[in-house]
């Protein structure tokens, strides 16, 4: 019975941590749903204090000038407050967020993550965006809350009990850590979302489609996160509205409404055009917004600066939406009641008797600019044909493109879900009254193109296409609208891919995260092998031995100031000779290279690196094609991923900085870093306008080969799988040694460093530290006295090095795992101290120190 006690014991942590994690689950859920819904109720109350003031100024006979300095003053107030706050609490909060958790699901780890996931920027996150909701910025609070509810997942799963067990329950240490923790920001992002649309599988969907590893495990968790949450919001709303205190609910959120539009499925035609239209408009905002991004760089490297540009971008706002609506046009109510002007879900007021000097006539701009955007978007949704005139909406649609490209990216909590909605809306509503008069479609599908509208143009933005056809779907209640919207969303998103990158992926480039996988699919295209984009291992590298002198690891930490790790490689046969290489052992991280100095002082002549040395998960063939390798990045979010051939030295390693350059130097048809760079040297020389117009504009080449060539542009688009990927050579296990003949097409270059000077005093043939000063061995003390690593690889080998023969230090075969390969000195696969990067990381737990065990990720 003794084997089986203490088999229960071994099983109970598992048990546990499973309970456990269940339970976070239902707690990040509901307390995503708690925050929505507060922030809600604060935009709601900020919205009807802000709309009381605006009637009693807009409506009364005083001066024009002295009603404008109130509107202006108070717009000014809030957005003031908002950067306060940020600036206060945590400047972390600004912008959308959504970047910033895509890059991080994508495997990136950046300092700007040191305070992105904190209780601070989630306080600032939620008060500033709903202040600046309610400054009349043209701004949503959807990817603000997505942000909010990761920081949530992220607070919850930090805490020490927690992130040991989950070290525990991990079978490759920090890298199913840091596995379990990106998918707790994804879960609280879907949560994020469907507080914020109340579209719990839109939520879902919208999580699955920013993450680049997704498994099944982690769909059926965010589905019933996503059902807990939009459980608990519709639970508060309803026992709100019960006690009479969300009357006015409506005015700061998306509420429900359902709508039932047409299917006119004759008119497709039009559906097409519309969403070729949509598309580009929505990368024509890309590229604007970027410009001015990378303008506003100039200027707002000091924190009063970007509070300034908040302040000016709030009066430019209130001035053009304050004198807008004399250009307005007096149209008759459908009611005679103030409050019933206008027929929908939503009844508020239409500012009659604004420029309109009729009674029981209405100002459409007015409605447009000073109502609530929750009104907004449902009267472009439900109001009938001829409620807003053509050139008010063309006007209206101008002026909020140009605001909404300038004010996306400042120092404010900004969304773009509500500015799409509304901008598409718009261009819906002006095509739908183009095809009225046309007598193609009736007035009952006003609703229904301004819909499709919102959907092409989020399309052309986001580059979303299943998760933006369910968000709107559920938004509305509509299902019949779900082919009309596939179709709008895909044709969109593909005229998009034409011309440049999706909003969030500039962003990125923007912020220097290291994204992997923004021209993935032009990899396939260029037949590049892992070969052509390593950092090889030539000696005059930042390539360890197992045992260094303390001068050598000291000038290693000083040459190589970005390398987060270093590979390490037994000491070759002949260490004279630079072509021959040594087996590949593992990584250390820099932080462990420096407390090994630290330990044994710089004059050290012989410090032993293989207690620190943490076996790699995974190595890879130097003929492997790149789509691979973006592949096995992407999905287990690697930093370094050694290249060793069947039989065992290292040839050199590929790291996320690589495939980052290669993707960016060859692989991007964009060339967005080359434009970037460029628009940036311009506007340092003063060329600020000048900079908009680049040479070898991506815009003017794209309609060039479109309308040279329109067969050809069209194949391309739909093509995607392009031709198989070329495999020049293979290895087979039991084959001769052939070398590796291909000439590298183009390869990061190491660092030109002469080859260093090794100390070999106390170092035997093998790598091993050889007798001490008594002449006796360090025995048991020394890991990896006599064995080396042959680790054989036909492809890429997860799980370690492979089962190759036993020479020196065995790393564990196959999948065998971080307990494979033990020895007396070593204990094979021993987890090194170090946090997983760089010594200037910082872990992901809201202020609370890591418990985790080293590892390069």
């Amino acid at each position: 019975m003794a084997p089986f006690k203490l088999h229960s014991k071994r099983l109970q942590i598992p048990r546990l941590y499973t309970l456990l994690r269940w339970l976070f689950l239902i707690v990040i859920s509901i307390s995503t749903a708690l925050v929505g819904f507060f922030q809600s109720m604060l935009v709601s109350s900020l919205y009807g204090l802000r709309s009381q003031f605006i009637f009693s100024i807009v409506l009364l006979n005083e001066n024009v000038f002295v009603k404008f300095l109130q509107y202006a003053g108070f717009n000014l107030l809030l957005a003031w407050l908002c950067c306060f706050f940020m600036w206060v609490i945590s400047p972390a909060a600004s912008g959308s967020g959504i970047p910033d958790v895509k890059a991080y699901l994508n495997g990136v780890e950046s300092p700007i993550f040191k305070n992105f996931f904190t209780l601070k920027t989630f306080i600032a996150k939620v008060i500033s965006s709903a202040l600046a909701v309610s400054s009349s910025l043209i701004i949503g609070k959807e990817g603000p809350m997505l942000h909010a509810g990761s920081i949530l997942a992220v607070v919850m799963g930090s805490n020490k009990w927690m992130q040991q067990q989950m070290e525990v329950a991990a079978h490759w240490g920090t890298y199913t850590y840091n596995k379990e923790q990106r998918d707790l920001v994804a879960i609280g992002a879907a949560c994020g979302v469907t507080t914020a649309f109340k579209a719990p599988v839109g939520g879902v969907m919208f999580a699955m489609e920013m993450s680049t590893r997704w498994g099944k495990e982690i769909t059926w968790r965010c589905f019933l996160a996503c059902a807990i949450t939009i459980v608990v919001v519709r639970e508060a709303v309803n026992l709100c509205s019960t006690h009479g205190h969300c009357k006015s609910l409506q005015w700061g959120s998306l509420i429900w409404f359902q709508i039932k539009f047409p299917t006119p499925y004759e008119q497709v035609w039009a559906m097409i055009l519309l969403a070729i239209v949509g598309g580009y408009l929505g990368c024509l905002y890309i590229s604007f917004n970027t410009w001015v991004c990378v303008v506003r760089k100039k200027w707002t490297k000091f924190m009063w600066a970007r509070i300034a540009e908040v302040c000016a971008i709030s009066l430019a706002t209130s001035l053009l939406f304050f004198f807008m609506p004399v250009a307005g046009r007096c149209k008759s109510c459908d009611s005679k009641n103030d409050d019933e002007c206008l027929s929908g879900g939503a009844q508020f007021k239409t500012f009659q008797g604004f420029h309109c000097h009729t009674d029981h006539h209405y100002n459409d701009l007015a409605t447009l600019v000073f109502n609530p955007q929750g009104y907004v978007i449902q009267a472009l949704f439900q109001a009938h044909s001829g409620t807003f005139s053509f050139t008010s909406m063309l006007l209206y649609g101008v002026i909020y493109w140009l605001m909404a490209g300038i004010t996306y990216g400042a120092f404010i909590p900004s969304g773009l879900f509500t500015p799409s909605l509304i901008f598409g809306g718009l261009m819906g509503r002006m095509w739908a009254e183009v095809l009225v008069a046309m007598h193609v479609a009736n007035e009952q599908a006003v609703g229904f193109y301004a819909l499709l509208g919102a959907a092409s143009f989020l399309g052309g933005l986001m580059r979303m296409s299943a998760a933006q056809a369910l968000i709107l779907m559920e938004m509305t209640q509509s299902p019949s609208m779900l082919p009309f919207l596939m179709l709008v969303l895909v044709i969109s998103k593909n005229v998009g891919d034409c011309f440049n990158y999706g909003v969030f992926e500039c962003q990125m480039m923007l912020k220097n995260l290291a994204f992997v996988g923004l021209a993935e699919n032009n990899s396939k295209k260029s037949h590049i092998n892992a070969a052509d984009i390593m950092k090889r291992n030539d000696g005059k590298g930042d390539t360890l031995y197992t045992v260094e002198a303390g001068c050598v690891l000291a000038e290693a930490l000083d040459t190589f100031r970005d390398n987060a790790a270093f590979p390490v490689t037994m000491l070759p046969a002949d260490p004279d000779d630079t072509a021959c290489k040594g087996n590949f052992v593992g990584m250390i991280s820099r932080r462990n290279v420096a407390e090994l100095i630290d330990e044994h002082g710089v004059e050290a002549e012989a410090i032993d690196l293989t207690p620190r040395v943490e076996v790699a998960p995974i190595i890879i063939p130097p003929n492997m094609p790149l789509p691979f390798i973006y592949r096995i990045v992407n999905a287990e979010g690697f930093n370094y991923v050694p290249v060793v051939r069947w039989n065992g030295p290292l040839e050199g390693l590929v790291s996320r900085a690589d495939l980052v350059h290669v993707q960016n130097e060859q692989l991007d048809k964009f060339h967005l870093k080359e434009q970037l760079e460029k628009m940036a040297k311009e506007i340092e020389a003063g060329k600020i306008i000048g900079s908009m117009h680049l040479d070898n504009n991506i815009h003017a080449n794209a309609f060039k080969h479109i309308f040279s060539n329109p067969v050809a542009a069209v194949r391309e688009v739909l093509d995607k799988d392009d031709q198989p990927v070329e495999v020049r050579d293979t290895y087979y296990l039991a084959g001769g040694d052939k070398g590796y003949s291909a000439a590298p097409a183009s390869h990061r270059p190491s660092n030109d460093v002469s080859h260093r000077p090794r100390s070999h005093i106390g170092l035997d043939p093998t790598g091993g530290p050889a007798a001490g000063p008594s002449g006796s061995t360090r025995g048991d003390e020394s890991p990896a006295a006599g064995r080396s690593t042959h680790g054989s690889s036909a492809g890429a080998t997860a799980g370690g090095a492979g089962a190759g023969g036993h020479s020196d230090v065995e790393m564990g075969g196959g999948g065998g795992g971080a307990g494979a390969g033990q020895d007396e000195g070593r204990g094979g696969g021993a987890r090194c101290e170090g946090n997983g990067g760089a010594d200037e990381r910082t872990p992901l737990t809201a202020g609370q120190p890591s418990s985790s065990t080293g590892g390069i990720e």
